[in-house]
């Protein structure tokens, strides 16, 4: 990382000069302008005298990024960053997905306080089932073990989101809800639930673990093949809706949308970290990647599938960078390839909310 410009060197953004000397602010950027590159960079502002990384950004154009800050931009938020900031340092990148990338990681290390994702990372969740139990059931959890036996589907930007996805499924999959830790022989009252056809009560001996060990393998398979399960979900929507019962089927639409949208990402996450080494080109350069991690010098940790919580922002630059830019493949370790069943209708709830949202708007 180098430089691009300091408080020592330029006082193009030392605050000290502005309030002590007189210095006119719009000289200083002035002056700073000089000094900045006109080229895709991701960089950060650190303050004085501790040096502490205030903010991380990306910018295709990193002299016209910055001085926006410092023209135009009346929010306090940017005033209290231009108050502590005493430097800019930045790191050139040959392509915007390298910058999308250098940024996720800078942030993750860094945790700045003027970056909103600096810890969202440690909200994530996951939905996890434990086929090892005698009665499993859907559990949002922070952490995911890749090696541990378990099925898992996330990370989501929040247990709430990730709550909206379990829902979503036992609507359909009449699986346990109850939090009672359970053995074989375990029993106690059934709940509601029960009957109303909700859940098929393993807490009474309704069904045995063998007969409710197919239900949870019907709920892992959905979840690489969900197409029944999305239909089921959009029939329910239509069949709330035809009844006026609106405010159910916006609840259902909700659920069905973040489950759907967790298991776009997941499909695409499956083949990015299977590939082994991949190879994409951008601006007219190649970008490899490690099991779904850029390679950048030495940098370059390979990733597991789910993406650990802490590293999920870093695979979701290239995931959505790959998405919006369709680029083109030189090389893959493993054939590039995702289930047909359940694309359909993956597409339909997202196109089916993407409209409702643009119609509210």
């Amino acid at each position: 990382m180098r430089p691009l410009f300091d408080a020592e060197e330029s006082r193009a953004v030392d605050r000290w000069a502005i309030e002590e000397q007189g210095i006119p602010e719009a000289d200083l950027m002035e002056a700073a302008g000089g000094a900045l590159a006109e080229a895709v960079a991701a960089w950060l502002r650190t303050d004085w005298p501790f040096g502490r990384v205030l903010y991380v950004g990306k910018s295709k154009d990193l002299r016209s990024r910055v001085k926006s800050y410092f023209y135009g931009d009346e929010r306090k938020k940017v005033d209290d960053l231009l108050a502590e900031t005493a430097s800019v340092d930045g790191v050139p990148c040959a392509t915007e997905l390298e910058a999308l990338v250098v940024e996720a990681r800078m942030i993750r290390h860094h945790e700045p306080t003027y970056n909103r994702r600096g810890t969202t990372w440690r909200r994530y969740a996951y939905l996890k089932v434990d086929p090892a139990e005698a009665f499993p059931r859907l559990k949002i959890v922070r952490t995911a073990g890749p090696s541990d036996g378990c099925v898992y589907l996330g990370p989501f930007g929040s247990s709430s989101t990730a709550r909206l996805a379990k829902e979503a499924l036992e609507e359909v999959l009449p699986i346990r809800r109850c939090t009672t830790a359970m053995s074989a022989r375990t029993r106690f009252a059934p709940c509601a639930l029960a009957d109303m056809g909700r859940c098929v009560a393993p807490c009474d001996g309704r069904v045995d673990p063998e007969r409710y060990g197919e239900l949870v393998r019907r709920l892992v398979s959905s979840l690489t093949s969900p197409g029944g399960l999305l239909g089921a979900l959009e029939r329910r929507m239509a069949h709330l809706a035809e009844q006026e019962r609106f405010e159910e089927a916006g609840l259902v639409r909700d659920r069905a949308r973040a489950l759907a949208d967790a298991l776009a990402r997941s499909r695409t996450d499956a083949w990015l970290v299977g590939a082994g080494a991949l190879a994409v080109r951008d601006d007219g350069a190649t970008v490899r990647l490690l099991h779904g991690s850029m390679v950048r010098g030495d940098e370059g940790e390979a990733l597991e599938h789910p993406c650990p919580r802490e590293r999920a922002d870093e695979l979701a630059a290239v995931r959505g960078w790959i998405r919006a830019n369709h680029p083109r493949v030189e090389a893959c370790g493993r054939p590039l390839a995702e289930p047909v069943d359940g694309g359909a209708a993956i597409a339909r709830i997202q196109a089916r909310v993407r409209a409702a949202r643009e119609a509210r708007t």
